[in-house]
């Protein structure tokens, strides 16, 4: 019986069952067998489609945007291009070196940059250019001497074109560049030879009336027109406190003058007389006029000599001294300024040499001279451009002096006035055809502290300088100075070199009171230069 059941249930698994029955119970597992193999085929399609397709950073893809239209070009076709290309440029006989060029130029076509198409066609024709004259054969191959030729008669077709273009330029084996044209010579209105003093005395009379002031009455040659003594300040003294010892000295043909003193209301007070022959010494006061007649007061103007007004004292230097021994019994502790001076005929003929008058004496002055007279004439007219070797030699001397007066009233100041104008000179003499080193401009700081405004100025104008529009100017627009000139240059540098060095070496001088410009000084032509 067991038996018998068992065999029953396996025949009913086996057979029993109907065949659509069986199909149907196993679509399932079919099912999913059909879903895992199309995943895995589409897994694969994507796998490899990926590989092939570019990534967007290795530039796959050359976007060339041509007036807006797009274009996409493969690597492929580009690099089939370039080989195509470069094969057919190239010979067939192609040595290693010019192969590895034809390589290294299709992996550079693997590179595309994302540029407009006109200009990567250009650095595509300039990279094809580069290649094919590395491929160039040896000059044993006609084909490679007919290429040379033919770059050859290129080149030489541009340079006839850029030959024509240009003007002709003369050529002597190589090709000289044209040298820039210097510029013209500075035009000079100066004259070539020396101008006289004229100049050097109009400066002369305006820093000695800083000093003092001499008015002496003319009378005009050809008119016979007398021209009283005048006085650029009122005729008064004031309280002063700088005293000044003046000694006056009578040289003329006059038996007697008589000196009067200007007092605080204008008055003349009679203090003496000097005989001729004589001296007279009186001590008085910065800014107290003093007035010097013959025959007396009652003359009135005609019978004045000379008005005298001291304005400042002069500081004393070695070889021009200007103060005495102090007089502590007169109040005055320490040097005393002086002032002295000598009255003389005026020889017959002369006349002063910028108005042409007559004076009615002459004031023979050492320290603070005045211009000397003149007796020359040329057809009528005074020749002022004529000038004696000495006249010259003591405007040099009392230039000189005058920088030593300065650098004693502030230390330094002679020092750099004699450097500078040492090198200016120099300048001249080394370099004597050169016009930028004889024109001198006013307005520059440098030289207008350090020479123009002191006595170094007095040494250009005795050389010859003359003002023109701001310049200081000398000799003439073309050629040199002549020899004449050029020693007189050497001669005054060697005078400002040996003051140079005295100003240096020496010791300071102790200088009278006064002479730092202190009291009542600031009258005189050039007064409102000392406000």
């Amino acid at each position: 019986m067991e038996i018998g059941d068992q065999s029953t249930n396996h025949d009913s698994f086996d057979g029993g069952e109907e065949p659509l029955t069986s199909f149907i119970r196993h679509i399932p597992e079919a099912v999913k067998l059909i879903a895992v193999s199309l995943f895995v085929a589409i897994a694969l399609h994507n796998f490899f489609l990926r590989k092939k397709r570019p990534s967007s950073n290795s530039g796959g893809v050359a976007n060339n945007n041509i007036l807006g239209t797009t274009v996409e070009t493969s690597i492929e076709e580009e690099e089939e291009e370039d080989i195509i290309i470069s094969s057919a440029k190239a010979p067939l006989h192609q040595s290693s070196s010019q192969t590895n060029c034809v390589e290294a130029d299709t992996k550079k076509r693997k590179k595309v940059v994302n540029k407009p198409a006109k200009k990567a066609s250009a650095i595509r024709n300039y990279n094809k250019l580069i290649c094919k004259e590395a491929l160039l054969p040896s000059d044993d191959n006609n084909g490679g001497k007919s290429i040379t030729a033919d770059a050859k008669n290129s080149t030489n077709s541009s340079s006839e074109q850029d030959s024509a273009s240009s003007p002709p330029t003369e050529t002597t084996g190589t090709q000289i560049q044209q040298q820039p044209t210097p510029p013209p010579p500075l035009k000079l209105h100066s004259q070539a030879n020396h101008p006289g003093l004229s100049a050097y005395y109009n400066w002369h009379a305006t820093i000695t009336s800083l000093y003092r002031i001499y008015a002496i009455p003319n009378r005009d040659v050809f008119t016979n027109t007398f021209n009283p003594a005048i006085l650029p300040m009122h005729p008064s003294s004031e309280r002063g406190n700088i005293a000044v010892n003046i000694t006056v000295a009578n040289q003329t043909r006059y038996e007697s003058i008589q000196v009067y003193w200007i007092d605080y209301k204008g008055n003349e007070i009679y203090k003496g007389n000097i005989p001729r022959g004589g001296s007279w010494v009186q001590t008085t006061f910065i800014g107290h006029p003093w007035t010097f007649r013959v025959g007396g007061s009652d003359g009135g103007e005609e019978s004045v000599l000379l008005k005298y007004v001291p304005f400042r004292i002069a500081p004393t230097v070695l070889g021009a001294e200007t103060a005495t021994s102090s007089r502590e019994s007169s109040g005055v502790v320490g040097p005393v300024g002086t002032q002295s001076f000598t009255l003389r005929d005026v020889p017959e003929g002369y006349v002063t040499r910028n108005e042409g008058y007559e004076p009615a004496c002459w004031v023979d002055d050492e320290i603070l001279p005045e211009p000397p007279l003149i007796d020359t004439y040329n057809n009528g007219e005074r020749n002022l451009s004529l000038f004696t070797i000495h006249e010259m030699q003591m405007a040099l001397e009392w230039s000189c002096f005058q920088m030593q007066r300065e650098d004693a009233a502030s230390p330094g100041t002679g020092v750099a006035a004699s450097k500078r104008l040492l090198k200016y000179l120099q300048n001249i003499c080394l370099q004597p055809d050169n016009t930028k080193y004889r024109r001198l401009r006013v307005g520059n700081r440098i030289f207008f502290e350090s020479v123009y405004s002191t006595g170094a100025r007095g040494i250009l104008l005795a050389l010859g300088f003359e003002e023109f529009m701001g310049f200081l100017e000398c000799g003439p627009s073309e050629g040199a100075l002549n020899y004449e000139r050029l020693r007189q240059i050497s001669d005054a540098m060697m005078m400002v070199n040996k003051t140079f060095k005295l100003m240096v070496e020496n010791e300071a001088v102790v200088q009278p009171e006064g002479s730092d410009g202190y009291g009542r000084a600031g009258f005189g032509y050039a007064g409102q230069l000392n406000i």
